[in-house]
């Protein structure tokens, strides 16, 4: 978890940058991807949660448990953890 140099000294991760794991502009790329989830994530977990309540044709034990899918993962989407 701690990174020890040969000098003995232990630094955080938390504490400074972490070059030695990628570049910076990898990381920018990573946050841009995972920008882009969260924006398309949030309107289809909630049409999929929205269009099951309403309609009771849809509520199928195999559409439970897509539903169940569907607010767990829009838990990820507005908090960034899970239930």
């Amino acid at each position: 978890f701690f990174h020890v140099y040969k000098t003995g000294v232990v630094r955080s991760p938390f504490e400074y940058p972490q070059y030695y794991l990628a570049e910076p502009w990898k990381y920018s790329i990573l946050s841009a991807y995972m920008f882009l989830l969260i924006l398309l994530g949030f309107p289809i977990n909630f049409m999929t949660l929205d269009v099951t309540i309403q309609h009771k044709k849809l509520r199928t034990p195999l559409n439970y448990i897509l539903l169940n899918l569907a607010f767990a993962n829009h838990f990820m989407v507005l908090r960034g953890f899970t239930i």
